[in-house]
């Protein structure tokens, strides 16, 4: 009896001991992974986010070059269509030189009228008037023709060293001035129409609407038998319709239309292409 209670006893010290024992002893899972969960997780989207930002970075690459591309392109249309008006206004300038010298002749108005040969048959007394002019009056006459000699030249000259700024210098701003210039020293100049179609070019080539407007206007308004009066009311035809005023630009683009010349059927194509 002795000996079964001391196995007891041994036996209940002993079972806690190896319960100590194997709670020690981690429990591992063999079907867990190893690595963490976020890690398997994240890896991927970080590899999708890095590739559509490289993706991206192609992109914007390939549009930066393209976008270099165009404005090349751009700039050098620029340039060729800046040379197309150039040559415009040189073949313009020049034709008008060659005008300029076939009727270099003085203007109406200065012209000394010569006597009339009814007036020594109706004089007075019923003789012929002596045809010989006093030495006083032949000394006059000769001297207000040679200024009249050197005022023609004057103007002339003026006038085409005002053209030159643009047909051999190709100096657009000494031009604008020159031409100005030239309209303020000589108001009936008969080169004054002339000047105020080459400013109004020049201003259309600069951009400068109203001032070639202004220029346009002057012509059809104070000169209007002139020869580029047809040109300016075809050249306002197309600034009032680039300003939105159709009805005027209509009416003297259709009045440019009726007339004869190259300016006719330009004139003439712009209505059929935007008045349709």
């Amino acid at each position: 009896m002795i000996k079964f209670n001391k196995g007891l006893c041994i036996l209940a010290f002993s079972i806690p001991m190896i319960a100590v024992s194997q709670d020690l002893t981690p429990v591992v899972d063999a079907e867990a992974s190893t690595f963490p969960v976020d890690d398997v997780i994240d890896r991927p989207v970080m590899s999708a986010a890095a590739k559509r930002a490289s993706d991206r970075f192609d992109i914007m690459q390939d549009l930066r070059e393209e976008v270099r591309m165009l404005r090349g392109m751009v700039e050098e249309l620029s340039y060729e269509l800046q040379q197309v008006k150039q040559r415009q206004l040189d073949d313009y300038l020049d034709i008008d030189r060659r005008l300029g010298i076939l009727n270099g002749d003085l203007p109406a108005g200065n012209v000394v009228p010569d006597s009339s040969p009814e007036q020594s048959l109706n004089s007075p007394t019923g003789e012929e008037s002596s045809s010989v002019v006093p030495q006083e009056s032949s000394d006059f006459a000769v001297s207000d023709t040679l200024k009249l000699d050197d005022y023609e030249a004057a103007v002339k000259q003026d006038y085409e060293a005002a053209s030159n700024k643009l047909l051999k210098d190709r100096d657009i701003e000494a031009a604008i001035m020159s031409l100005n210039t030239h309209l303020e020293k000589y108001p009936n100049s008969p080169f004054t129409a002339n000047a105020h179609y080459w400013l109004g070019e020049i201003y259309l080539l600069q951009g400068e609407t109203e001032l070639a407007r202004q220029a346009f206007t002057t012509i059809t308004e104070e000169h209007k038998n002139h020869p580029k009066v047809m040109d300016s009311r075809f050249k306002l035809g197309k600034i009032y319709f680039q300003l939105g005023e159709l009805g005027r630009a209509k009416s003297l683009l259709e009045t440019a239309a009726k007339s004869s010349g190259g300016v006719a059927s330009k004139a003439r194509s712009f209505l059929d292409t935007n008045f349709q």
